[in-house]
Formats: C-alpha cells, sequence, structure tokens
C-alpha cells in the first residue's frame, strides 16, 4: 500500500506542473494538470490565489489541450494564454480531425483583469464558432453566417443559433471580417506560443 501512494504522488508529479507569480503584486499558483478519462484526453491550467495562511482558492481553470472521440475522428480544443501587465488573455480554438462533423469549428479570445486584491475582472469575451459542419446543418440557422437572408424567419433562426452558442461558449458571437480577424488573433497567439515551447527545448 505504502508503495502505491509513492508510486500515485510520483505519477502525479509527473503529470503535473506547477509555477508561482506575481501579477498586480499579487501571488499566484498555475498548475497544469493532464487527464485521460471518458473518451478524452488534455491538459488544463488552473490559477490558485495564495492566501497568507498558505492555502489557495481556484479562481479559473482553462483547457490547454482536449482531443475527444475515436483514433481517427476527433473534436480538438487547443488554448494558450498570455500575461502583460495586469492583463491575462485566454486564446481558444476548436477544430476537426478528420470526418466528425458534430464538432465544433472557430475561436474565443477572453480579457480578464487581475484586480489589486486578486480577483479576476472578465473584460471581454469575444467568439466565432460553428458547431457543426455546412454540410451536416439541420435547419439550426448556422448556414446563414454563410448566406445572407432577408426572410425574416430565417433571421429568427440565425438568432436563436448565436444566442444558444454565446451561451454554450461564453462570449459575443462576431460576423464578417471582425470574425475573421479575431481567428487571425487566435492563429497568431497559438504560434507564438509554439515558438515560445519551441525556444525553452533549445
Amino acid at each position: 500500500m505504502k508503495i502505491f501512494l509513492i508510486l500515485l504522488l510520483t505519477l502525479v508529479q509527473l503529470f503535473s506542473k506547477v509555477e508561482n507569480l506575481t501579477i498586480n503584486n499579487q501571488p499566484f499558483t498555475i498548475e497544469e494538470e493532464y487527464y485521460d478519462e471518458y473518451g478524452s484526453k488534455g491538459k488544463t491550467v488552473t490559477f490558485y490565489k495564495k492566501e497568507k495562511d498558505g492555502n489557495k482558492i481556484s479562481l479559473l481553470s482553462f483547457v490547454l489541450n482536449d482531443a475527444t472521440g475515436g483514433c481517427n475522428d476527433k473534436s480538438i480544443e487547443k488554448g494558450t494564454y498570455e500575461i502583460n501587465g495586469t492583463t491575462l488573455s485566454f486564446y481558444t480554438l476548436w477544430k476537426r480531425q478528420g470526418s466528425v462533423d458534430d464538432a465544433p469549428f472557430g475561436g474565443r479570445i477572453q480579457r480578464y483583469e487581475v484586480l489589486e486584491n486578486g480577483e479576476f475582472n472578465l473584460l471581454s469575451s469575444f467568439l466565432y464558432v460553428e458547431t457543426h459542419t455546412e454540410e451536416s446543418d439541420n435547419n439550426s440557422g448556422m448556414k446563414f453566417l454563410f448566406e445572407e437572408t432577408e426572410i425574416e424567419e430565417d433571421k429568427k433562426l440565425l438568432k436563436k443559433y448565436v444566442s444558444s452558442v454565446e451561451k454554450n461558449f461564453h462570449g459575443t458571437f462576431l460576423f464578417f471580417k471582425e470574425a475573421d480577424m479575431l481567428m487571425k488573433k487566435v492563429n497568431k497567439a497559438m504560434s507564438r506560443n509554439m515558438k515560445a515551447r519551441w525556444g525553452k527545448r533549445k
């Protein structure tokens, strides 16, 4: 039993990463953890506020990587974050692998301000998400993201779709040029993260 516990603690250390940092003169602990369960495999990061008594309070968790599905057909979610002064920016990219047609595609940018009391204040959250492929659309209203319509019933379907996405993915939906700009920013953030990771390996 003792050997088992030692092995378990060793595995937890191997599959987790802990970092301490200070933002706006407030101490935080960041923990990255891997998971592999129920057909999903990935990594999350959790921000904890360090208290004077040594305890820590979980402020928010964020997905850095997730793959859900079979061997070839997967729903992929990738994330990265950047700290600039007292601003914390989270970038999320959703994409599909293989022939899966009921997985999301799109991106989101969330920005938080770290307050002097150590709390996180959400400044903005913008997104563009297609919840499934255009070919598999079953009159959900998503198709009107790609084709303009003046029919009132179609506009209602699009509005219903957008409201559903905003609720489920936690952000304000962007259209057309703004959506394109959002996706470019998300992809650039992913590239910066990749370059930073390769830089650390050298």
